[in-house]
């Protein structure tokens, strides 16, 4: 079978999808499937490369050549809005590939949309986010499930990030693509939480929406190393250092406890919150996933203190895979 996957990020993009992404294009490719990804072209990567009979295109649209959309220039990607250079780029590649089913993730589902009834290819999207119905993606509103998603709403959660035109661009993005909806065959939920997120918010009914649940390949010490200085006796967090992840609650916990025990952070750095190391904290930013992994084989445990209704954690997933215990904030698909 010919499977085309599309996703804003790929490796060596970091994060929970590309991981997630990557371990199931290598397990569909281990079964006998031709697998190709078409990802957003970042800079100083090559628009084609062949991963060990993995293949990644790389494309640029509209949206990507405006500077002020993206603050983070090495982390660009796909607006909730259709963008016609990308639709007609990845119709080339559809007629080129001959796919028998695409499979999408993230926004990039706007601009396949408009060529379903053209191709009549099976189309699959995965649910990793809220971002069908919520324009920030995290579903969350002064710390908590967002019960409330009014234009009023909305916009005063999105300005704080993205300024009044980018924020109000996003809103009708979200709001106008809905109905378009209709043209997946299936969504792929994670969590019973996700799931029922999306019943509730969009009314998706419960057969088009199927649970499975993320997974790992087996990971040996073979392919984990991280050769830079780490504490002898430490916990840890990992994940994106941004707000919504905890770390600011992390850090005021670990603040009261009388401890010697080190805290390390290690994250993907956004570049407008800042977190750096001093006193019994080590901040590492930007490691890669086989360095994070070494990492959490060394920790004493685990924190995902996820203010953000978490869909899954591929965190959670890899520190149980390596034996580690986990103290989880019960949010979201990590209560599952």
């Amino acid at each position: 079978m010919k499977i085309l996957m599309l996703s804003s990020f790929y490796s060596p993009v970091r994060g929970g999808i590309t991981t997630y992404l990557e371990s199931l294009s290598r397990g569909l490719i281990d079964k006998g499937n031709n697998v190709s990804i078409c990802t957003i072209l970042q800079r100083g990567l090559p628009e084609i490369e062949e991963d060990n009979g993995l293949r990644i295109i790389r494309i640029e649209g509209f949206y990507q050549k405006i500077p002020f959309l993206f603050k983070d220039a090495v982390r660009k990607w796909h607006p909730p809005a259709q963008d016609w250079l990308i639709t007609k780029k990845i119709a080339d590649i559809i007629r080129r590939i001959q796919p028998d089913i695409i499979h999408t993730h993230c926004w990039l589902l706007y601009s396949i949309l408009p060529q379903k009834n053209e191709f009549k290819i099976p189309l699959v999207h995965h649910l990793h986010d809220y971002g069908l119905f919520c324009p920030k993606m995290l579903w969350l509103r002064k710390n908590a499930a967002c019960n409330d998603p009014s234009i009023r709403n909305c916009l005063s959660c999105l300005s704080s990030n993205y300024g009044l035109l980018r924020s109000l661009l996003a809103y009708y993005g979200v709001k106008l693509n809905k109905d378009k909806l209709k043209y997946v065959d299936k969504f792929i939920a994670p969590s019973d939480y996700i799931r029922k997120a999306y019943e509730n918010n969009l009314g998706i009914i419960t057969k088009n929406i199927i649970k499975i649940p993320n997974f790992l390949p087996p990971y040996t010490e073979n392919n984990q190393k991280y050769e830079g200085d780490i504490p002898s006796d430490f916990i840890l967090y990992v994940g994106l250092l941004m707000p919504h992840k905890g770390i600011n609650v992390l850090l005021e916990a670990y603040s009261k406890l009388n401890t010697s025990i080190k805290l390390v952070i290690a994250g993907i750095e956004h570049p407008d919150y800042h977190y750096q190391s001093g006193g019994n904290i080590v901040v590492l930013k930007n490691l890669s996933h086989k360095a994070v992994m070494s990492i959490i084989s060394k920790c004493r445990f685990i924190v995902i203190p996820s203010l953000w209704p978490e869909t899954f954690s591929m965190v959670a997933l890899e520190a149980m895979s390596l034996g580690k215990a986990i103290i989880a904030y019960k949010s979201g698909g990590l209560a599952e």
